[in-house]
């Protein structure tokens, strides 16, 4: 009898593979890729903000962007923020079903300590020193390829597949994954998905009209909403009206702005429907919101 394991073939991209180093007050603004991303946090604090929900990075934290998420990132450190970083794909459909089931997923440093992850990190940084030593002086200090010989590319490789695996793993014992099949969302139905929310939110003073972006980007209206829904999770409408929710707490919280105001400069009617709609959405006025929280 011989057993055989089944057959396979995938394949793993790896793009801007770094540990990097920032200055305290470092910001870096509102982006999105095409891969997925992976960071460690090694030193300092970070925080993620993805498309408003903010998200702290401590040390030994793992932070996992799925493609096509808007996020920015900012140094909120006293001093330096440390990190390893890496761009990746790979064409393994179990693996992306399960990677991809939530638009990010924060690992928790006492949750990674559970796993091999702390001991991966000391042997990439010992492949990049062994790069660095036998690799041509670099032009520009602020970056640097190093260039790795076959037996440490394949090391690379290996290493990364355990870090997925591992993220996989931890991510299904810190919340269940169902692995039901999604549909893949392609590099342009996220650079459509993109542009779009940037003009549904670049004022929200006025509410924009669909069909007129959709024209702009010569789409459908209904292609349009459709493809949006498929890389925010959200219609259209409801997406706008989270910003508006979050941009009018914002307000109340650090602003001495009016509620008149506040309601004119995210483009309500009235005073009345803004309040109206600000006790549907959290199930109080805006005055009311305002003497809840802490004095300015």
């Amino acid at each position: 009898m011989i057993f055989n394991f089944q057959n396979m073939t995938s394949t793993l991209q790896i793009v801007g593979c770094h540990f990097g180093i920032k200055p305290d007050n470092w910001t870096y603004p509102k982006h999105h890729h095409h891969l997925y991303e992976l960071l460690c946090c090694m030193e300092g604090k970070a925080v993620q903000d993805i498309n408003g929900a903010m998200v702290e990075m401590n040390p030994g934290d793992w932070f996992l962007i799925k493609p096509g998420v808007a996020h920015s990132v900012a140094n909120v450190s006293d001093s330096h923020y440390g990190f390893f970083n890496i761009h990746f794909d790979l064409d393994d459909l179990d693996a992306r079903n399960r990677l991809g089931t939530a638009p990010y997923r924060l690992i928790p440093s006492e949750l990674a300590k559970e796993s091999i992850l702390p001991k991966v990190i000391p042997e990439l940084e010992r492949l990049m020193q062994q790069g660095l030593l036998t690799g041509e002086p670099s032009k520009n200090p602020e970056s640097r390829i190093i260039s790795l010989a076959l037996h440490q590319r394949l090391a690379l490789q290996a290493y990364v597949l355990l870090i997925i695996q591992e993220i996989i793993q931890l991510s299904e014992i810190h919340s269940p994954i169902h692995t039901i099949a999604q549909h893949q969302i392609s590099a342009y139905e996220v650079d459509i998905a993109h542009a779009f929310e940037e003009r549904l939110t670049v004022d929200l003073t006025v509410n924009p009209s669909i069909s007129a972006i959709a024209g702009e980007l010569n789409i459908s209206r209904s292609q349009l909403s459709k493809i949006f829904s498929k890389v925010y999770g959200l219609s259209p409408r409801q997406y706008l009206s989270r910003r508006k929710w979050s941009k009018a707490k914002e307000l109340l919280a650090t602003s001495n702005l009016t509620v008149y105001t506040i309601a004119e400069q995210l483009g309500f009617r009235s005073v009345n429907h803004f309040s109206r709609q600000f006790r549907r959405w959290i199930g109080m006025s805006p005055n009311q919101y305002r003497h809840s929280m802490p004095s300015l």
